[in-house]
Formats: C-alpha cells, sequence, structure tokens
C-alpha cells in the first residue's frame, strides 16, 4: 500500500510532467455501469508543448484497453469504459510530449468498479466514530469478515485527518496510539454505507464513500454564490461558497451515484423560509442539490443529472441557542412535509429528531459528578449511568453531537436502498400527515393512506401524566407563528413567518409567549386506528392550530417532559410512529372552521 509520504515523492519526482489528482489513488472505487468513471489530473507543461494522454486500463485477469485522454490547459482526463461492478484493475496514465525524454508515466492499482456516494454537511456528518457508541462493534464486523465491500476517502477537515482511499478493513489495522484509523472517519458516512451494504446483502458491489464535511459550516458554504442569490433573506459573506469551491468542486470531476447532506445547525440563526417563496434555507438547500448535481454531470454519461440526494434532519439538540427547531424540520423538507417534491426530485431522507443522545442532559458533568471532572463537595445523585456511558465513549463538544450515529446510518441506507435501489421494497418514512378536522370536542388527525401501504399508525408509550405526546394544539390565534426572532426591544417579538412567508413584528408580546406549554398546550392521544390518531381537545374550547415534535426549551427531545430520572432517554421515543418503525414527520397545519389547512405547498385536505 503506498503511504501519502510515498505519493508525495511521486509526485515531486515527476513535477513538471504528470500527476494523478489527490483523490485519485490506489484502492479507489469508480462508478460502475452504466455510467463511465474517468481518472484526471495535471500537466506542468510549458512552452509550445502539445502532449497527448493515453490510459492503459489492465485487469487482474482479462485483456488491457488502451483510451485517449482529454488535455485541457494544464488538466487532464482519460475516461474509461463503462465497467461493471467490481474487479481488480491497474490504470497506467502515459504522457507523451511532457518532456523531451522518454514518456511520462504514472499508475494506480487495486482500483475497484461499485457505486461512489459523496458525504457533505457539518459536524454531525463530520463526527468521527471515535465519539460513536457502536465504534468498537465496527472494527469487530470487519474484522470478522462483513462490508469488506466498503473503501473510503476522506478529505481533511476540522474534526477529521486526511485519508487516502484505503478498504476499511485496512483502516482497521493502521493503529495509531490504540486508536485504529477508522475511527477518524465520519460516521454517519460510514454507517450509511455499512447499513446499505446491509441492506444490499450478497449483491452489494464495492460502495466507496468520499467524505468532506467541514464543522460549523453553513449552507451559504456549500453553494456558490450565484445560486445562494436565487433565494431571498439568504445572507452572503466573505466565507460563502468556501467549501462549494475548495471542498465540492475537485470532486466533482469523480463519477457519483450520489450524495449524503446532514447539516443545518449554524443555520438555525438564519431564516428557515420556504422554497414556494424562494425564500431562505427552505429555497437554498434545494437550489444547492441542483447545482451540486449540475457540476457533477457536466460531461454526458458520468453522474445522473438527476443523481439521488438524501438528507438528515437534525438531532433535537442542534438549535445552537435558536428556538423552532420544528420550523427547521419543516424547511429541511422544502416546505412540502415529505420528499421527493416539486423542490426536491430524486430524494430520500432520514429522521433524527428522535436520535438525540441518550444523555442529552449533562448536569451530571456540569456539576463535576463524573470521575474525570469530579468537583470538591459536589451533591450528585443518579450520575452513576451518565458518568460509565461518558467513561466509554465521550462527547464531542456536548450532546450537541449525539454519539448513536448507527441508527442514523441505518435510517439512511433504508430510505436509500427503498428509493434508489429496490423502490418499495423496504420502507422509507413514518406516517405523513394528510388532514384533521374537529367535531365536538374531539381532534382527528389523518394520514396519508397511499404512503402509508400496508403499514400502520402506531402510538409508542409515553407519560400520559405529563401529556408528553408531543401533540399540540394552538389556543391563541394570533399567536401562530413558524419561526420567531428578536424584535427591537427586549419585549417585541419579530415572527420572521407568519405561515405566509410574511414577517410581523409583535410589539410588547415576548418570544417567550409563542412557544409556551399554555399558548401551545400537549395534549394526549385517545386511541389510533390504521391511518389517523384522536385526541380531546374539549378542555381548550376553538383551537386555531396543531403540531407535532415542535421541540423548544424547556422540552427539548422526546423526553423532555419525563419526570426526573437518571436513567438514558430511550432512541427513537417519540410516540408518533408507523408500524414499520420510523416517525411520524414533524407537522405543523392551521385549523379553520374545525378543518386543517396545512401550509402552502404541503397540502391536506383529507378532513
Amino acid at each position: 500500500m503506498r503511504t501519502l509520504g510515498m505519493l508525495m515523492a511521486m509526485a515531486t519526482q515527476a513535477a513538471g510532467l504528470i500527476t494523478f489528482s489527490p483523490h485519485v489513488n490506489d484502492h479507489m472505487v469508480l462508478q460502475q455501469a452504466p455510467e463511465k468513471s474517468g481518472v484526471f489530473g495535471t500537466l506542468n507543461v510549458t512552452g509550445d508543448a502539445t502532449p497527448t494522454v493515453t490510459a492503459t486500463i489492465t485487469p487482474a485477469s482479462g485483456s488491457p484497453y488502451q483510451v485517449n485522454g482529454r488535455v485541457t490547459g494544464n488538466n487532464w482526463i482519460a475516461y474509461l469504459k463503462p465497467t461493471q461492478a467490481g474487479g481488480d484493475y491497474k490504470i497506467s496514465v502515459t504522457c507523451t510530449g511532457c518532456s523531451s525524454d522518454a514518456p511520462n508515466t504514472i499508475e494506480i492499482e487495486d482500483v475497484t468498479f461499485g457505486d461512489v456516494w459523496y458525504c457533505a454537511g457539518q459536524s454531525n456528518m463530520a463526527l468521527p466514530l471515535l465519539h460513536t457508541i457502536s465504534r468498537n462493534d465496527s472494527v469487530k464486523a470487519l474484522q470478522q469478515g462483513q462490508f469488506n465491500n466498503i473503501r473510503l476517502h476522506q478529505l481533511s477537515g476540522n474534526m477529521n485527518p486526511t485519508m487516502l482511499w484505503t478498504t476499511a478493513l485496512n483502516t482497521t489495522k493502521n493503529v495509531n496510539k490504540g486508536v485504529p484509523e477508522l475511527f477518524g472517519f465520519s460516521a454517519t458516512c460510514y454507517y450509511f454505507g455499512q447499513e446499505l451494504s446491509r441492506q444490499m446483502g450478497a449483491n452489494a458491489p464495492p460502495i466507496g464513500l468520499i467524505h468532506t464535511a467541514w464543522g460549523g459550516s453553513t449552507a451559504e458554504q456549500w453553494t456558490s454564490n450565484q445560486t445562494s442569490s436565487l433565494c431571498k433573506n439568504v445572507t452572503l459573506n466573505a466565507g460563502s461558497q468556501e467549501w462549494f469551491d475548495t471542498r465540492l468542486m475537485p470532486f466533482s470531476q469523480m463519477t457519483v451515484k450520489g450524495f449524503t447532506w446532514y447539516q443545518g445547525e449554524n443555520d438555525m440563526g438564519n431564516v428557515f423560509g420556504n422554497s414556494e417563496y424562494s425564500t431562505g434555507y427552505s429555497c437554498e438547500v434545494p437550489k444547492m442539490v441542483a447545482e451540486w448535481r449540475s457540476v457533477f454531470s457536466k460531461e454526458p454519461g458520468t453522474t445522473s443529472p438527476t443523481a439521488p440526494f438524501g438528507l438528515v434532519t437534525l438531532a433535537p439538540s442542534g438549535t445552537e441557542g435558536h428556538p423552532d427547531i420544528g420550523a427547521m424540520y419543516v424547511a429541511q423538507l422544502g416546505s412540502y412535509g415529505d420528499m421527493p417534491n416539486a423542490a426536491f426530485p430524486n430524494t430520500f431522507y432520514a429522521h433524527a429528531f428522535d436520535l438525540g443522545d441518550p444523555f442529552g442532559n449533562i448536569t451530571c458533568y456540569r456539576d463535576g459528578c463524573c470521575p474525570n471532572n469530579l468537583k470538591p463537595g459536589a451533591f450528585c445523585h443518579g450520575c452513576d449511568q451518565y458518568c460509565d456511558s461518558l467513561n466509554k465513549t465521550n462527547f464531542y463538544m456536548g450532546p450537541i453531537h449525539p454519539r448513536d450515529k448507527l441508527p442514523v446510518g441505518q435510517r439512511l441506507a433504508q430510505a436509500c436502498y427503498g428509493t434508489v435501489y429496490e423502490p418499495n421494497k423496504a420502507p422509507v418514512r413514518g406516517p405523513i400527515i394528510s388532514g384533521c378536522n374537529v367535531q365536538n370536542g374531539k381532534l382527528t388527525v389523518n394520514f396519508n393512506k397511499q404512503l402509508l401501504g400496508t403499514d400502520t399508525v402506531t402510538v409508542g408509550d409515553y407519560q400520559r401524566h405529563n401529556n408528553a405526546s408531543f401533540l399540540q394544539v394552538l389556543t391563541n390565534s394570533t399567536l401562530f407563528c413558524l419561526q420567531t426572532a428578536a424584535g427591537p426591544t427586549r419585549s417585541d417579538t419579530l415572527c420572521r413567518d407568519n405561515g405566509d412567508g410574511k414577517a410581523v413584528l409583535f410589539p410588547g408580546v415576548p418570544s417567550g409567549d409563542f412557544q409556551s406549554l399554555t399558548t401551545w398546550p400537549m395534549v394526549n392521544i385517545d386511541s389510533a386506528s390504521s391511518s389517523s390518531i384522536t385526541a380531546d381537545v374539549s378542555a381548550f374550547g376553538e383551537i386555531f392550530g396543531i403540531r407535532y415534535a415542535f421541540f423548544n426549551s424547556g422540552y427539548g427531545d422526546c423526553c423532555g417532559l419525563n419526570d426526573p430520572t437518571s436513567d438514558p432517554c430511550p432512541l427513537a421515543s417519540c410516540p408518533l410512529k408507523s408500524s414499520n418503525g420510523l416517525p411520524a414527520t414533524p407537522f405543523i397545519a392551521r385549523v379553520k372552521d374545525g378543518k386543517c389547512e396545512c401550509l402552502s405547498p404541503q397540502v391536506c385536505n383529507d378532513n
């Protein structure tokens, strides 16, 4: 195996001649047929030289073949024949005319074909396996011969080291101070590849995972300024477009199967907006997706111009101190309440709103109750489980980065498999609201029967004595607002979006009024049919809206209203689910004349 030092030495020896891109090296995965893939790099040719490039592709068994490369300025690329998954290839590239000496040849080996996925976003995508609960199981599985179809490549960032193309198995053997190289790779990206391989079973092709996320990044940094400017209420600054230029475009000559994306925390303070009104985050990310597809598919026959794109919604801890994360969940799906949709064609998604860290409350740690930060005189009770959990796998900057990323990867891979690889053969979503009605003090919420298919709506256990269902009703018609922000004075609140895409100032109304459990009280779910639920709302008189899983300060996750306990918050513990185990998508709707009106472009007229 060639090390980074060896590759740098080879590049130095070939200075002034021909080199591969840093992202083209031994052990890489090239996208399989029907798409064509290329290898590419740079030339350093001066004067009137007119070099030509030829690539020779040699399989471990079979006959080699040659293709002519394309030279543009000091860049070259050679497109290979569309090739079926698998194989072991050596690729030699020769430049004739690069110098007056003999033709200059470079080569890579142990190259295979399969499906290549590009993973990007911010810190919850970047979070390395070192800080995840299942990390040791990941190593054990690879060493036992599972998932050896996976190969990894990582661009160095503020949370991850450089990783040249290598097999996942090799990363368990490269150990530094007791830490396997695998533990530096993106956990979400890796578990997506692992669980996608599990879904496909014996038919799984080689899976190439490219990870480029940067902690703390915004959507504006992953999008060109020209594209971001297509959306209103998007603020550009000196750092905008930075990662588009340096972490996306260097890979754009690669052919990929698709993209995955986990981002949004650092856009929580920005306008969430609505794709229909071309505003905010809800507009910008769909535009970003279209731009990525465009630059990767510039060469016909390479990446599909409709390449699949999967995203993860934020964990409940991802607020960055801002309110209204429920409205961000709406924005993350383009304001349609489900994907794919008109703004987000050929997409899939995984929810993480019910996948917070099991010990997201850090009181025990802050109060100095764990052995690694014990404070003299600390009064601690019930912290043993918490401290034991941290001793086994510590946080990275706290519960904003939930440590259990395996369920995230499982959901994302399952959605991908049931959307991209085997449509309708795997469940891809939980219940989606289709309407509601209020009659004689009883609220009935209906869910889309067509999308449920053979699945049914279920209601899991929750603390009924605390009304901890996270199904809420609006008791004050004037306080319907998707996203709030500070007003001109401390006693004022700016409603950034009143549900119709309009900003409205509320003088003298504190922001807490918009989110309080008096304005939006929880209601118990009385019963469930195969496609609906009911709740008694007679105690509130007329109601003006409903919403679900709109976490806010004081009840920030599925366990936020439970009685105090030292036990962990179980994963996926929000009550509304499908019988397939996937959670109901968070929703919000006005209630007028006893019937639901979802916010356009989402439609829910099954009342």
